[in-house]
Protein backbone atom coordinates (compact mmCIF):
# COMPACT_ATOMS: atom_id res chain seq x y z
CA UNK A 1 0.00 0.00 0.00
CA UNK A 2 1.49 3.39 -0.95
CA UNK A 3 2.34 5.81 1.86
CA UNK A 4 -0.29 8.18 0.45
CA UNK A 5 -3.02 5.67 1.33
CA UNK A 6 -1.78 5.44 4.92
CA UNK A 7 -1.72 9.23 5.47
CA UNK A 8 -4.88 10.48 7.14
CA UNK A 9 -4.44 14.19 7.84
CA UNK A 10 -7.32 14.39 10.32
CA UNK A 11 -5.99 11.48 12.38
CA UNK A 12 -2.43 12.84 12.29
CA UNK A 13 -3.62 16.25 13.48
CA UNK A 14 -5.77 14.78 16.25
CA UNK A 15 -2.97 12.51 17.44
CA UNK A 16 -0.59 15.44 17.55
CA UNK A 17 -2.99 17.62 19.52
CA UNK A 18 -3.19 14.79 22.02
CA UNK A 19 0.52 15.26 22.75
CA UNK A 20 -0.18 18.73 24.13
CA UNK A 21 -2.93 17.20 26.27
CA UNK A 22 -0.58 14.49 27.55
CA UNK A 23 1.97 17.13 28.53
CA UNK A 24 -0.52 19.45 30.25
CA UNK A 25 -1.93 16.46 32.16
CA UNK A 26 1.60 15.63 33.33
CA UNK A 27 2.36 19.24 34.27
CA UNK A 28 -0.81 19.21 36.37
CA UNK A 29 0.28 16.11 38.30
CA UNK A 30 -0.69 13.28 35.97
CA UNK A 31 1.48 10.46 34.65
CA UNK A 32 4.54 11.23 32.58
CA UNK A 33 4.05 10.64 28.86
CA UNK A 34 6.05 7.75 27.47
CA UNK A 35 7.40 7.09 23.98
CA UNK A 36 8.05 10.79 23.39
CA UNK A 37 10.25 10.25 20.34
CA UNK A 38 9.17 11.89 17.12
CA UNK A 39 9.40 8.44 15.57
CA UNK A 40 6.91 6.78 17.96
CA UNK A 41 3.74 8.83 17.39
CA UNK A 42 1.28 8.21 14.55
CA UNK A 43 2.89 10.82 12.31
CA UNK A 44 6.39 9.56 13.07
CA UNK A 45 5.41 5.97 12.36
CA UNK A 46 3.91 7.03 9.04
CA UNK A 47 7.03 9.02 8.17
CA UNK A 48 9.68 6.49 9.19
CA UNK A 49 8.04 3.05 9.16
CA UNK A 50 5.24 3.26 6.61
CA UNK A 51 7.06 4.93 3.73
CA UNK A 52 6.26 8.59 4.14
CA UNK A 53 9.89 9.74 4.08
CA UNK A 54 10.94 7.35 1.35
CA UNK A 55 8.03 8.40 -0.86
CA UNK A 56 7.85 12.13 -0.10
CA UNK A 57 11.13 13.00 1.62
CA UNK A 58 12.26 15.28 -1.19
CA UNK A 59 9.20 17.54 -0.98
CA UNK A 60 9.86 20.86 0.80
CA UNK A 61 6.70 20.34 2.87
CA UNK A 62 7.97 17.00 4.11
CA UNK A 63 11.35 18.45 5.03
CA UNK A 64 9.61 21.25 6.91
CA UNK A 65 7.23 18.82 8.59
CA UNK A 66 10.09 16.61 9.70
CA UNK A 67 11.99 19.57 11.16
CA UNK A 68 8.96 21.02 12.99
CA UNK A 69 7.78 17.63 14.18
CA UNK A 70 11.19 16.73 15.62
CA UNK A 71 11.42 20.11 17.37
CA UNK A 72 7.94 19.63 18.85
CA UNK A 73 8.82 16.26 20.39
CA UNK A 74 12.20 17.53 21.60
CA UNK A 75 10.37 20.36 23.38
CA UNK A 76 7.90 17.92 24.96
CA UNK A 77 10.83 15.87 26.32
CA UNK A 78 12.59 18.99 27.64
CA UNK A 79 9.41 20.13 29.41
CA UNK A 80 9.03 16.69 31.03
CA UNK A 81 12.67 16.75 32.14
CA UNK A 82 12.41 20.28 33.56
CA UNK A 83 9.20 19.50 35.42
CA UNK A 84 10.68 16.27 36.79
CA UNK A 85 13.71 18.26 37.98
CA UNK A 86 11.43 20.67 39.84
CA UNK A 87 11.51 23.61 37.42
CA UNK A 88 7.78 24.01 36.85
CA UNK A 89 8.03 27.58 35.52
CA UNK A 90 10.42 26.59 32.73
CA UNK A 91 8.33 23.51 31.94
CA UNK A 92 5.17 25.62 31.59
CA UNK A 93 7.00 28.11 29.36
CA UNK A 94 8.01 25.24 27.10
CA UNK A 95 4.42 24.03 27.06
CA UNK A 96 3.34 27.49 25.91
CA UNK A 97 5.98 27.39 23.17
CA UNK A 98 4.33 24.23 21.83
CA UNK A 99 1.19 26.13 20.82
CA UNK A 100 2.68 28.01 17.84
CA UNK A 101 4.79 24.95 16.94
CA UNK A 102 1.69 22.81 16.90
CA UNK A 103 -0.20 25.34 14.80
CA UNK A 104 2.62 25.28 12.25
CA UNK A 105 2.60 21.48 12.17
CA UNK A 106 -1.16 21.54 11.53
CA UNK A 107 -0.68 24.05 8.71
CA UNK A 108 2.07 21.96 7.10
CA UNK A 109 -0.03 18.79 7.37
CA UNK A 110 -2.87 20.54 5.55
CA UNK A 111 -0.59 21.85 2.79
CA UNK A 112 1.11 18.47 2.45
CA UNK A 113 -2.23 16.63 2.36
CA UNK A 114 -3.51 18.90 -0.39
CA UNK A 115 -0.32 18.44 -2.40
CA UNK A 116 -0.24 14.63 -2.28
CA UNK A 117 -3.96 14.26 -2.97
CA UNK A 118 -4.22 16.39 -6.11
Amino acid sequence: MPAKDKFNAAVMKLQHEMWKNKLITFLNGGPAPTNTSHKDCALGKWMYQEGGMSEYGTLPEMKSLERQHTQFHDTVRKAIDLHSAGDQDAAWKLYESLKPMSAEIMRIIDVFNTKINR
